[in-house]
Parts: structure tokens; C-alpha cells; sequence
């Protein structure tokens, strides 16, 4: 079954597609047989070489997902490594997949299942470079075992075996076209702390890292490969490229065709140039001694350069062959975590993007690393393997893509519902994606996904990327004049409890004053949930509305408490179409709004319907008439108002689809609240994103709204968010003493309608009844003028510690 979200920026064939590879290099930049650059815009899928031999995620999505999510988030190339002693396992460890959700690789050996792998990627339009990754599967790091290509006093996995793995994997991959290069050897490295080190050209032929890769690049040509050979200069300790270049460049060196050669680094913020970079992995005393040996001969690690001094060191490091136009360079592996790596990053990042560097992200995975505990923090996927759309490492990757040709989907057998896991693509040609009536008598295209923008708010976005939200947030009627990029406003409804109170004596903030509205502003600015009012002093409360609800205490006749029920404005669209007893066919409703282009076919319903809805939220209008799925037109506001009348007088109904493609614009305010789960967490260790300091419930949530997570935990004064969806979150929920989960919750706000009437209150109904802290500041409600006394007691873990 085809996913719309695998549609393409052109269109081509699948045997259009194929028919450019193998690439050659030419200089340092690889090329496809009709002589275009195709850049290696990659990340590392690993799992084949570890405990449980085939790759990660297959225990939580079906693997024609997750290949055609790789293709959604913009990568050209996926960095798949495997052990050898995978190729010789003949069943899946139990755990490793989920067979209900990958039925078809039932049965099937590891390697089989790596088979299927590089055939899904490659109908998702995603090449694959195999990786020796490992010679045991094992996670791999520090000095091991995993060091070297081969295994000292080992009958199994000899230099000889290593060769005739990589000559049948080439023979066997030889008629997949998406299998463009063979990556040899994974960070060559000692195998212990006193044993000998690999070197390039070194004395004892055992252990010279150049000579084993001319044996293995030699073989693969003998066997006529069609495919890159690429080799990584040693690990550690890691010298500049030049080093593999001299006295002889390897092609030469080997006597093996130039253009069939790449090099390949690798960087961390805890690596560094000549640095020994096992110090990382190694307990505090070891370490301090490398960090005094390293200090002593001035050399600093990636992560502790300036942007100035890294990028002087990436051009020593391996920036000259691009520079010098010697060979293509790959950065087969880089990555970091959230909390202490973003800027180093960052600063790479940019570097890549001046210099147009060939890269591969480790990694895709995220969850425990296998074998252990420890949880990936590199990992770029939500918790249930779905794309993180708002992650900025991934925001920064995508900046590096390309706009990748992609191979056109085969024909959808059946309809997929719209709440699909990655994003549809379409050519938007010279224009943005509704940058509408930019020049006289040209169609604007639609694309039905935020791939275009990667900067796009997820809460601005269609159903489903705007999860939690059932529906994208859109400014409070009237819409402003131009579309804004911040986050529309929440509105509150207060309740108001006399003789009431909540966590009596956990004041996160005392104040005097004599103004209620500046008392509420104040508590909706600093996230408080609410606020007890007692002979005029406020005390405000950190904890959530739900939790203040939950433990209200009767038996306080001079206190008022007030909480405030968050409120947002989501827009829905709903489907309309005329009653059969009317005389008012559905192609007698014209829009004479802007005309888009959707060059989606009806292959893929649910994506051209995305696109028009990206498009009424973008230029403002109230809804949309779609033509066949071909193309379709904007309402203007009266022709809107024209078909509610026709509601309200029954001469059009409402409907789940439809047939007349009439699709009006209604938005609905929805109470934005948490489910509390005492002693409970979800994912533990998979963090999202991590808030520490002064902070309240409330404003774990708005971060939730703007970044798209569905659920935080709140333990020792951390709030650790989680990217998976509520349902998700609910399933994988366990017991954690001392946490408290959150889970967001939506429903819509329900007013009664106004005495004497028997209709569903409207949306201005509704309005009135909302406070607005916009308003309140507007109206002159000035708080710093009206505080007499103030105690700040701010402490975080209110909602823990009274649970």
C-alpha cells in the first residue's frame, strides 16, 4: 500500500529513479549516471548490529512506516550497519519485532529481515550504504572487543572471513540499485587499553588498517561491485585525513579506481583530533589522567572548540579534500543529546552547510540502547518511532537535505485514514506553498505537509500533526490581517469556589492588592493554576487546575478560590452538502476565492485534503471547494456565511465526507487540560526535552502545545517531556515512586445556551463568556502599580509533594 506522505517534489518513475545509479565520484563530489551531484544527506538506522541483529523500531511500527518516515524527513540515504555475526544468526532474538504489526517477517533469519529493510527503504526512495558495523552483535563503544575487522586468536571472524562476507553481501545486493556503497569498517580502534593499536601503513601488516581495506576494496572490485567503497580513518586516536593520503593516496595505493573510493569521518562533542577519545567511557581517575595527557599536548575536544577554532580544525581534519577537490568526504556519523550538545551542534551544522558536506545523523533510534538500560539520547523519533517534527536537531538536518527526487508510490489498494505517521510531499515548483498570486495568471500548488516550512509552528498545522490539539490553533475571531507566527492566545474560564481552598499553606506566590483582574493577569503570566483570594491577600498556586479541583478543602468562609481552566481556539473542518429535497445541486456552490493546484491525484485523498486545509489556514479564509482532487478554490467570508445560512434553514446538512468536496472552516474552543497519574511515568529516560527551575504546571503545557508532546513527568523538581502519542503513553505507563505523569487532555467547552432558547449556544456565546489576559492588560488593569506586599515562596513539585 502506497503512503500518501511518500509523494514526490517531481515525479518519476521507479525505474527512472534506479536508472541513476551506481554514483561515481568525481573530485569530491559524487555524482549519478546523468552527471547530477547526489548528496549523502543520511542517518544511521542501527539495530543489525546489536543483540538482536535486525533493526530497531520493528517491535513498534510496521517497517513500510518507518522506511517511508526516513523519506518524509527529508534524508537521501540511510547508513545501515550489521555484525558479522548477524549474517550467521539464523533466528530473531524473541522481542525484536512486533509480528502483528510486521506479519510478513514472520519466520524470516536476521538477514532476511535486513533484505526487507533495504527493499522498503528503497521504494520509499531512500538509498542504503551497508556498514560492518560490529564482528559480534554487541553495542559497540570504548575499547571492545568490536576494536578491529577481526578477532585475535579467533577461528570464526579472521581478515579472510571479514572479505568474504563483504564479496557475498556485494554479490547479493548486486541487483539493488538502492544499495550505492559498502562502508567496510566502523571506527577502527584498539581492542584494549595495553594490546596493539591499528595504524594507517603501519609496520606490523597484522594491524595496518590501509592494507586490509586495499584487500577488502580489491576483492569487491574483483567481484565487479557496483558500489562505493567507503573507509574511516582510525578512530582513536583520529588524525587529519592527510594522514591516509600520504605518502600515496589509497586508490592508488590499492590500485583500485578513484572514483569508486570515499573517506569517512566521524565526530562527537566528546571526540576530538589526535584526543584520546576513549577517556569518555572510562571512570574518573583514568580520565583525569587522559585529561592531563591531552592538556599536555594541547589538544581540546570538538565540544570544547570555539566556532572559529572548530571549523579551522574541520579544514585540518578532513574540510581540505572538499577545498582541494581531492575525494568525497562522508561524516558517517554525528550526533548529540538535547541538554548539553546543542550548540556544538549547531556550530557543525553550519560548517556542513557552507562547505556542503556529505553527512549521516546517528542515529534514527531512540529508546534503551540494546543490551543496556541507557536510553538513546540522540535518537531523532518520538517515543512510539514517529518523525519529531519540532526537534531542532532534526529542524537543522533538514536545512541539509536536498529537495531529493523521489520515485512515485504505486497506486493506493484502500483509503488511509488521515491520521497517518509521516508527511505527504508535492511539487511547489518556484513558489512557497502558499505564497498565493505571486504573479498574474499562475496556480499556486499546495503541498499537504510542513515539509516545505521547516520552521512551521506544529500547532498551526492540520490534523494530525498538531497532536495533542484535535485541531490547529487559529487566532481568536476576528482574525488579525496578517497570519501571525506566534502562538494564539489561550483564553480562561474561572472557576469560582467561596469557603473554598487548595493546598492551604503551599503558597507559591503571596501578593496584596486591591485589583482582581490584575491578580488573575498575574497568575495566567507566571503559569500559576490559580489562586486562593483571603482578606485580600492572593495566594497563587503552582499546581495544575485538575490537581487545585482534586484537593479543594470546604471549611474556609473567608477565602475565595480561583481556578483558571485554560482555553484554546482549534479550527475543525466540517463537511456540507445539500438536502436531496432541495433544488440546489453541490455544482451550484462556486468559491470565487484564490484557485490552487493539487497535483496529488486522487491516489491520495487524504493528503489533497491536508493541502487545503494548510492552505485556508494560511491565507484566512473560511473554507474551501475541492474540484476532483485536482484543484481547488477558497471561499470568500460571504460565500461562507451564505452556506451557514443554508444550514440554519435546512437546505445543506452536515456530513462525515464529503461527496460535493464543500468544506467549511468552524473553529471550536477546547479546554486544554492534564490527566494526573501519581507514581507513575511513561518512557522513562526518553526525554524530549527537560525544564528545570521556577516553573508551573501550566507552563508545561504550553510548552507541550507549541513542541507537540502529549505527556511530561515532574519528579525532584524536573519536568521530562514525552514525545509519543496520549494513547501510547497510556499503554507503556509504569510504575516510577516519586513521579507524577501528565497526560494533555482536550474537550470541547460546552455553554448553556441563553435563557429561552433551545439551540446549542454559538461560538460569540461562548466568546463572552472567556477571559482574555490581553484584554485584561489592555483595559488597564497595570499590576506593578497596584501591589502593596509581596512574598515569593516559588517552589517547584508542588503537585508531587500534596499527591
Amino acid at each position: 500500500t502506497a503512503h500518501p506522505y511518500c509523494l514526490l517534489r517531481r515525479r518519476i518513475s521507479m525505474e527512472e529513479w534506479r536508472r541513476q545509479f551506481p554514483l561515481r565520484a568525481q573530485g569530491c563530489r559524487l555524482l549519478n549516471q546523468f552527471g547530477q551531484h547526489f548528496k549523502l544527506a543520511g542517518v544511521n538506522w542501527y539495530g543489525a548490529s546489536d543483540s538482536f541483529h535486525v533493526v530497531g523500531g520493528l517491535d513498534a511500527r510496521p517497517l513500510s512506516e518507518l522506511c517511508h518516515a526516513v523519506a518524509a524527513m527529508g534524508f537521501t540515504v540511510v547508513r545501515l550497519p550489521f555484525s558479522s555475526e548477524m549474517l550467521r544468526v539464523e533466528r530473531v532474538p524473541p522481542g525484536a519485532i512486533d509480528y502483528v504489526q510486521n506479519k510478513d517477517l514472520e519466520g524470516l533469519s536476521p538477514l532476511q529481515v535486513y533484505d526487507r529493510v533495504i527493499e522498503e527503504l528503497g521504494a520509499a526512495g531512500v538509498t542504503v550504504i551497508i556498514n560492518n558495523h560490529t564482528t559480534v552483535g554487541a553495542w559497540s563503544g570504548g575499547v571492545e572487543l568490536n576494536g578491529m575487522w577481526f578477532r585475535d586468536q579467533c577461528r570464526v571472524y579472521t581478515e579472510h572471513s571479514w572479505i568474504d562476507d563483504w564479496v557475498m553481501m556485494a554479490k547479493r545486493y548486486e541487483d539493488h540499485p538502492e544499495v550505492i556503497g559498502y562502508d567496510i569498517r566502523n571506527e577502527v580502534r584498539p581492542t584494549s587499553m595495553m594490546g596493539p593499536s591499528p595504524r594507517w601503513g603501519n609496520s606490523s601488516p597484522v594491524y595496518d588498517w590501509s592494507r586490509a581495506a586495499g584487500s577488502c576494496a580489491r576483492a569487491l572490485m574483483d567481484a565487479n561491485a557496483p558500489g562505493l567503497v567507503v573507509v574511516e580513518r582510525i578512530a582513536w586516536p583520529q588524525n587529519s585525513l592527510r594522514e591516509m593520503l600520504n605518502p600515496k593516496p589509497p586508490w592508488e595505493a590499492w590500485q583500485v579506481p578513484r572514483d569508486r573510493i570515499v573517506l569517512a569521518v566521524h565526530m562527537y562533542a566528546w571526540s576530538g583530533p589526535g584526543a584520546w577519545s576513549p577517556k569518555h567511557f572510562m571512570p574518573g581517575v583514568l580520565r583525569s589522567f587522559f585529561d592531563v595527557v591531552d592538556y599536555v599536548g594541547s589538544r581540546s575536544l570538538y565540544g570544547e572548540m570555539s566556532q572559529e577554532a572548530l571549523e579551522e580544525q574541520m579544514d585540518k581534519d578532513f574540510g581540505f579534500c572538499i577545498d582541494e577537490d581531492i575525494c568525497p568526504v562522508w561524516l558517517s556519523e554525528l550526533g548529540c543529546s538535547l541538554d548539553t550538545e546543542l550548540d556544538w551542534f549547531t556550530k557543525v551544522c553550519q560548517y556542513l552547510d557552507k562547505k556542503d558536506v556529505d553527512f549521516a545523523y546517528w542515529p534514527l533510534n531512540v529508546g534503551p540502547k540494546p543490551g543496556g538500560s541507557d536510553d538513546e539520547a540522540y535518537g531523532i523519533l518520538t517515543n512510539d518511532w514517529q518523525p519529531r517534527w519540532a526537534d531542532p536537531r532534526l529542524q537543522a538536518l533538514r536545512r541539509l537535505c536536498p529537495q531529493a527526487v523521489l520515485p512515485s508510490p504505486k497506486k493506493a489498494q484502500t483509503r488511509r485514514p488521515l491520521h497517518l505517521p509521516a508527511r505527504a510531499r508535492a511539487d511547489s515548483g518556484s513558489l512557497s506553498p502558499f505564497h498565493l498570486n505571486v504573479t498574474p495568471n499562475v496556480t499556486p500548488v499546495a503541498s499537504p505537509s510542513c515539509f516545505g516550512q521547516v520552521d512551521e509552528p506544529l500547532w498551526g498545522a492540520p490534523f494530525p500533526w498538531c497532536q495533542p490539539l484535535p485541531g490547529p490553533l487559529v487566532p481568536w475571531l476576528p482574525w488579525p490581517s496578517t497570519s501571525p507566527k506566534e502562538m494564539p492566545e489561550a483564553r480562561y474560564i474561572w472557576k469560582v469556589l467561596e469557603g473554598v481552598d487548595s493546598d492551604p499553606g503551599k503558597d507559591a506566590l503571596t501578593v496584596r492588592c486591591d485589583d482582581l483582574e490584575a491578580i488573575k493577569e498575574l497568575c495566567i503570566r507566571r503559569h500559576f493554576g490559580g489562586f486562593a483570594l483571603h482578606e485580600g491577600y492572593a495566594y497563587f498556586r503552582l499546581s495544575s487546575p485538575e490537581g487545585l479541583l482534586m484537593r479543594q478543602q470546604a471549611g474556609y468562609p473567608k477565602t475565595v478560590l480561583y481556578v483558571a481552566e485554560e482555553v484554546r481556539l482549534c479550527g475543525m473542518w466540517q463537511a456540507v452538502e445539500p438536502l436531496e429535497s432541495f433544488d440546489a445541486p453541490a455544482g451550484s456552490f462556486k468559491a470565487s476565492g484564490d484557485v490552487i493546484c493539487l497535483p496529488l491525484s486522487d491516489e491520495h485523498p487524504e493528503a489533497a485534503l491536508e493541502a487545503c486545509q494548510r492552505a485556508c489556514l494560511e491565507a484566512q479564509k473560511p473554507g474551501f471547494v475541492m474540484h476532483d482532487f485536482a484543484s481547488a478554490c477558497l471561499m470568500e467570508p460571504n460565500e461562507a456565511e451564505d452556506l451557514r445560512r443554508g444550514l440554519e434553514h435546512g437546505k445543506w446538512k452536515r456530513c462525515s465526507e464529503a461527496a460535493s468536496g464543500i468544506y467549511l472552516l468552524e473553529p471550536k474552543p477546547f479546554y486544554v487540560g492534564v490527566e494526573i497519574f501519581k507514581d507513575m511515568d511513561a518512557f522513562p529516560g526518553s526525554d524530549a526535552r527537560v525544564l528545570k527551575g521556577r516553573f508551573g504546571i501550566a507552563r508545561c503545557r504550553e510548552i507541550c502545545i507549541q513542541e507537540g508532546y502529549a505527556g511530561f513527568a515532574i519528579q525532584n523538581g524536573v519536568a521530562r517531556f514525552r514525545s509519543a502519542a496520549a494513547a501510547v503513553l497510556r499503554e507503556r505507563m509504569v510504575v516510577a515512586k516519586g513521579s507524577v505523569f501528565y497526560i494533555l487532555t482536550t474537550r470541547e467547552v460546552q455553554v448553556s445556551p441563553e435563557e429561552g432558547s433551545h439551540a446549542t449556544a454559538s461560538l460569540d456565546q461562548v466568546l463572552t463568556k472567556l477571559w482574555s489576559p490581553m484584554k485584561a492588560v489592555v483595559n488597564g488593569s497595570k499590576l506593578q502599580q497596584k501591589v502593596v506586599e509581596a512574598r515569593d515562596n516559588l517552589t517547584v513539585d508542588e503537585e508531587v509533594i500534596h499527591l
